[in-house]
């Protein structure tokens, strides 16, 4: 529950704050099981990260009359079985509502992050936080101790073939723990390959199974991520 909040807080939204307000009320008086309380609140965060972080949709009025509509609804619920129906109901109305795929993929594809772009560091790190929970079989990581590794160098060379915006694709990311940073340090992608397919921690195949990494890697890894990010991370 507390992840869920907080990514609405990265989000910057306030729509859905009558109806969390409710749905939490309802938590501390036991109207709710946790479970269905959680569920809720992370279907909140899965249309707001496609809806606003990634495809910076605005809302006219509908997306705050839906949440006011749905809070009042789950306050005057008489039986637990009507609550979880009024949650429902409003889990179906966000899937309607959320971006189509490709729409999607194409905001997706604009997300980066270097010293020179810093705007979406912290939604950046959030998204390769998220996907790299969702694949991983380990212990679960801190973000706070991660720190974000661009595969091709933040300041690529002429020789590179890579723009600064190419660089700091979200599709060149991925996020590492301090020590593996310093490892990977300015090595080239073969070095960090073999270096990230002996470390304990999950890669995507992308990376793993190339033997060049550029511009073209970048895009394709970076529609890879995307489908990743829609289908199975972020899916209500």
């Amino acid at each position: 529950m507390r992840d869920s909040l907080t990514a609405m807080n990265l989000f910057r939204i306030k729509q859905q704050l009558p109806m969390v307000l409710t749905v939490m009320r309802h938590h501390d008086d036991d109207l709710l099981k946790p479970k269905n309380v959680k569920d809720i609140l992370f279907s909140v965060e899965n249309f707001h990260l496609a809806f606003t972080a990634v495809a910076s949709q605005r809302s006219s009025g509908g997306i705050s009359f839906m949440y006011a509509s749905a809070a009042r609804n789950l306050q005057v619920a008489g039986s637990p079985q009507d609550k979880l129906t009024v949650l429902d109901n409003l889990k179906q109305k966000l899937k309607t509502k959320r971006p189509l795929a490709a729409e999607f993929e194409a905001r997706f594809m604009e997300l980066k992050y270097s010293s020179i772009f810093t705007k979406q560091k912290n939604l950046v790190r959030y998204i390769l936080t998220k996907v790299y929970q969702q694949n991983t079989t380990g212990l679960p990581i801190d973000p706070e101790k991660m720190t974000i590794e661009h595969i091709s160098p933040k300041n690529p060379s002429k020789a590179s073939g890579l723009n600064n915006e190419q660089s700091a694709a979200i599709g060149n990311l991925i996020l590492v723990d301090q020590s593996l940073n310093k490892e990977l340090a300015n090595k080239s992608f073969n070095e960090k390959r073999l270096l990230l397919q002996s470390a304990n921690v999950w890669v995507d195949a992308a990376i793993l199974n190339a033997f060049n990494w550029g511009a073209a890697e970048i895009e394709a890894r970076t529609k890879l991520l995307a489908a990743e990010a829609y289908s199975n991370v972020w899916k209500i």
